[in-house]
């Protein structure tokens, strides 16, 4: 009987189990713009040089909006946009949502039918939150079940000189870390920055993101020569040309990585045998169905990150957890923020990993003190 209500629990969303629920009106809709700063010293060094992609300093100058659902019985559900979202879409789709039974939305759509799309993501985070409240089941379970109690996470840094990496790996080592993500771009010297910091930390691996920098195979297969032997994925090195990576596989001994630009590009690299391993990103829903046709095609995968705060951290985490090819480590990174605005350590890696909260919805609350200190004007 219990193998039985499983199955039930995890149908999804729109199918029975929706139906089953009470109705669960939305009363009102609270939208906070916000901005944490990252910690002194975790993205970037600033002498870096005429490589530095000065993106990398960006992360503290947009908002996030932080989404508070008030719904039926009490249930205040906690949702969190991306960075550089338009304040007139958050308000559209909250506008939408007041005085709307969660039941009736279109969960066969990406934006499950909200006005704006842009922003839809942050709110599905809520709206999922709500449902795992009013049910007594975590988001994970509404998102096709727990396939993993704890999710790997990396370190993550942005470009550095090589004294800074060897710090950031022994920082990464000291935290208990197994994974060193950082960025390059063409011209910068790779080979000795990984030698240095692969010498000062043995044991971590790492993975080098070029985000499609160098301009064409024939530019980065030196450099990939001189890689091989490391304990390291490349991630976009090129842009994304899939007989360019599937030429990489066959002529380098390094893994590559690449970042789909959606489920098409995905199923063409999977027939190509263009990678060996799928950073992947989009809505929760979004991310699980990918997750399982990389799954299918025995490639593993980790959840992309445009360095969030807890609340979205959160719904990767349970996205995540949903997903069997989730394996290799993500990026939840609001650890590396001053503030992750959580009430509790929820997100604290521990070893290389955040446990998989198991309380109803995100299983998180908001550091309302925290909240109120961070709060952004826009």
């Amino acid at each position: 009987m219990r193998h039985s209500r499983r199955r039930f629990l995890v149908t999804a969303l729109g199918s029975p189990l929706l139906a089953a629920t009470p109705r669960l009106n939305v009363e009102r809709v609270e939208f906070i713009p916000v901005i944490v700063p990252m910690k002194k010293g975790t993205t970037v060094s600033e002498n870096y040089g005429k490589y530095l992609d000065i993106r990398l300093r960006d992360f503290d100058k947009s908002a996030h909006y932080l989404i508070k659902l008030y719904a039926g019985g009490g249930i205040v559900a906690l949702g969190e946009t991306g960075r550089e979202v338009p304040e007139a879409g958050v308000k559209a789709n909250a506008d939408f949502l007041t005085g709307k039974d969660l039941r009736a939305l279109d969960f066969s759509l990406p934006s499950l039918g909200l006005p704006h799309t842009g922003t839809a993501d942050g709110f599905e985070i809520a709206i999922h939150d709500a449902m795992g409240r009013a049910l007594g089941v975590p988001v994970h379970t509404l998102l096709g079940g727990g396939m993993q109690k704890k999710v790997a996470v990396s370190y993550w840094t942005g470009q550095r000189t090589e004294p800074d990496l060897i710090e950031v790996g022994r920082r990464a080592v000291e935290g208990g870390f197994h994974n060193l993500k950082f960025k390059a771009r063409v011209g910068d010297p790779i080979d000795n920055q990984l030698a240095a910091v692969a010498k000062a930390c043995p044991g971590l691996t790492f993975i080098v993101d070029f985000n499609s920098s160098y301009p064409d195979l024939a530019s980065f297969l030196p450099v990939a020569k001189r890689l091989e032997g490391f304990p390291v994925t490349i991630e976009d090195p090129v842009p994304k040309r899939l007989d360019w990576f599937r030429q990489l596989r066959t002529r380098t001994a390094i893994p590559y990585a690449l970042t789909p630009s959606g489920p098409a590009q995905l199923f063409e690299a999977i027939r190509e045998q263009a990678c060996d391993v799928f950073n992947l990103g989009g809505n929760m829903r979004t991310f699980v169905k990918l997750g399982y046709a990389a799954e299918l095609a025995g490639i593993p995968a980790w959840h992309g990150s445009g360095v969030e705060m807890g609340v979205r951290d959160m719904s990767f985490i349970h996205a995540a957890a949903a997903t069997r090819s989730c394996t290799v480590p993500s990026d939840t990174l609001a650890y590396l923020r001053e503030h992750d605005l959580l009430a509790t350590p929820a997100l604290r890696p521990r070893e290389g990993f955040v446990d998989v909260p198991n309380a109803p919805g995100l299983g998180i609350e908001l550091d309302e003190a925290a909240v109120k200190h961070y709060r952004a004007r826009v």
